[in-house]
């Protein structure tokens, strides 16, 4: 996909992985804008802009310019083939729970509400979301020991990038599975796969991220570029 013509606005604040993708944008043929009060971004043409940075910026940025932000559904692991996940997986609110057995990887269902880990009670996690409701919906599973981790940037249903992040194993497995992933039809025309290799299970889909705000952890910036382009809509 070529770039030409198009603009990305990202924030003023050095990133070296944000700098690599805005490299790549230019190199690709489109403009690069870096913003710095971006609560309060210059009249642009809304049908040749794209987004990509932290939420924050990203989500402010598209509502001040009336922009739509393509994300895959919170949701995403509970719809999801059992032989991707491999995992015990559920939905849950915060005030639920806290009653349930623990050690448990417990995030929240929206993106950053507080910290995804294992939690050893209901004790630090409650104290992690103080403030929060207890209707917070929250997604649940067992612990599992992860060897790695591996991202793939994904568009129209093909993987056009894939690394891994974390430990050690076999990228080309990763991406194999994460192919098989990408071509689910519930999935937005473009986003970000994670997936990690399990002990005793393989490869398993760990979660997916909007393309938008997604880093790259060692995938190709110009890759990445093309999904970033279709990340933002009008």
């Amino acid at each position: 996909m070529m770039l030409q013509g198009l603009q990305l606005l990202i924030p003023a604040k050095v990133d070296p992985e944000r700098d690599a993708v805005a490299r790549a944008w230019e190199e690709g043929g489109g403009t690069v804008l870096r913003l710095d009060r971006f609560w309060s971004p210059p009249d642009v043409e809304p049908a040749r802009t794209r987004l990509y940075g932290n939420d924050t910026f990203c989500l402010v940025v598209a509502q001040k310019l009336g922009l739509t932000l393509v994300s895959p559904p919170d949701d995403l692991l509970l719809q999801a083939e059992a032989v991707w996940v491999k995992r015990e997986v559920h939905g849950s609110t915060l005030e639920r729970v806290v009653t349930g057995p623990f050690p448990r990887f417990i995030k929240p269902m929206v993106p950053k509400v507080f910290r995804a880990a294992v939690w050893p009670g209901p004790e630090p996690l409650m104290e992690e979301c103080r403030g929060l409701p207890p209707e917070t919906p929250v997604l649940s599973s067992e612990v599992v020991v992860v060897r790695a981790e591996a991202r793939a940037w994904m568009l129209d249903g093909r993987v056009l990038t894939c690394a891994l992040y974390e430990g050690e194993g076999s990228v080309e497995d990763a991406r194999a599975f994460l192919a098989t992933v990408a071509a689910w039809e519930r999935l937005p025309r473009t986003c970000v796969l994670d997936a990690a290799l399990v002990e005793g299970r393989g490869w398993v889909l760990l979660e997916a991220n909007a393309a938008w705000g997604a880093g790259l952890n060692g995938c190709v910036a110009s890759e990445a570029a093309r999904c970033i382009a279709c990340a933002t809509q009008a």
